[in-house]
């Protein structure tokens, strides 16, 4: 299992295929258009540049559905038309600290605009762009569609980052997208879009490093699949690390140090490659989730703890043999 590691990550949507015609969403209203499968575009958010890790410092990133025409289907009662309005939602909560800006963490905030059309959310936009729609009467699919189909996404911190990093968890929905031709009719029951995010570690200007950046290893060797527990305490597999904190400037400060890592699924446990393994780590015989955090000082920009890892069992069924891998992220934060 790695430990400190910071990887830049591409920038990665993708755009459901298209499907048999569906049946006429409930509620759907004339001139309506949506998506069956849902568009889910999934973001991972690498590619921002913060040229700053203080408070207010803002990164961009573009984002671009593949393929660039994304599928869909539109329903009219009067023939072919064009459906030229959008209107967008955002379900996060908007930012205290910065107008026109939506909390995604404690750590950041975002904003995001749909080339084309505007910045999310809005009530509606009526696009000259838009040329497409419903062919014909009744169902009829949305071939070609590409307004709407990129954007840019800025995010801003909402505090100074020491460690060198931010994390934010999947599955967050950012923003979604609805098409209609209609105005004056309700909006469609159902979206053109999604845009959610991975998992995802942003690298941000480095204040404080552990271990000095490098990477930490943990083995455990050869593995007796009929000796691994579902418990740490009892785990014959276990590792003990040493963690430095340096910082280049003279904080002395409680900060926490977090552990950015899918979870397996079982006994607070980091996933590994072999689903019936995961590995727990613990600070002060605690298990800290993945995900989760300990507090800890550091007294003029340095410290040290040590922690470790034990390997587990999911206690569902035996191990099966083989090598197997998992990674995580520890990442110094402020409290």
């Amino acid at each position: 299992m790695n430990g400190k590691k910071i990887i830049m990550l591409p920038l990665l949507l993708a755009a459901a295929a298209a499907s048999a015609t569906p049946e006429l969403p409930p509620g759907m209203p004339d001139g309506g258009c949506w998506a069956d499968p849902m568009n889910k575009l999934k973001i991972k958010v690498g590619t921002a540049t913060f040229s700053a890790n203080t408070e207010g410092s803002t990164g961009e990133v573009s984002f671009k559905t593949t393929p660039e025409a994304y599928p869909g289907w539109c329903y009219s009662k009067n023939g072919a038309m064009r459906a030229a309005s959008f209107m967008s939602e955002v379900k996060n909560p908007q930012s205290e600290k910065q107008s026109g800006y939506f909390k995604l963490s404690d750590d950041i905030d975002y904003r995001i605009t749909f080339h084309k059309l505007t910045t999310a959310p809005f009530d509606y936009f009526y696009s000259e762009d838009a040329t497409l729609g419903p062919r014909y009467t009744g169902i009829s699919s949305l071939s070609g569609a590409q307004v709407g189909n990129a954007g840019t996404i800025t995010f801003r911190l909402r505090r100074t980052i020491i460690g060198g990093a931010f994390f934010y968890p999947g599955g967050v929905e950012l923003a979604n997208l609805y098409r209609f031709v209609w105005p004056r009719n309700p909006r469609p029951t159902v979206p053109m879009m999604e845009l959610i995010t991975e998992q995802t570690v942003v690298p941000i200007p480095v204040e404080c490093r552990i271990n000095n950046g490098q990477t930490i290893s943990v083995a455990f060797g050869n593995v007796d699949s009929s000796l691994v527990t579902a418990s740490p305490a009892s785990s014959p597999y276990k590792a003990d690390r040493a963690l430095t904190y340096k910082c280049n400037t003279a904080l002395t400060q409680d900060i926490n140090v977090s552990l950015a890592a899918e979870p397996a699924g079982f006994g607070d446990a980091i996933k590994t490659s072999n689903p019936d393994l995961g590995v727990v780590m613990q600070y002060h015989s605690q298990t800290v989730k993945p995900n989760g955090a300990f507090k800890t000082r550091l007294i003029d920009g340095q410290g040290s703890d040590n922690v470790s890892f034990a390997l587990v069992g999911s206690g569902a069924k035996k191990p099966v043999t083989g090598p197997f891998s998992g990674s995580a992220t520890l990442i110094i934060t402020n409290l």
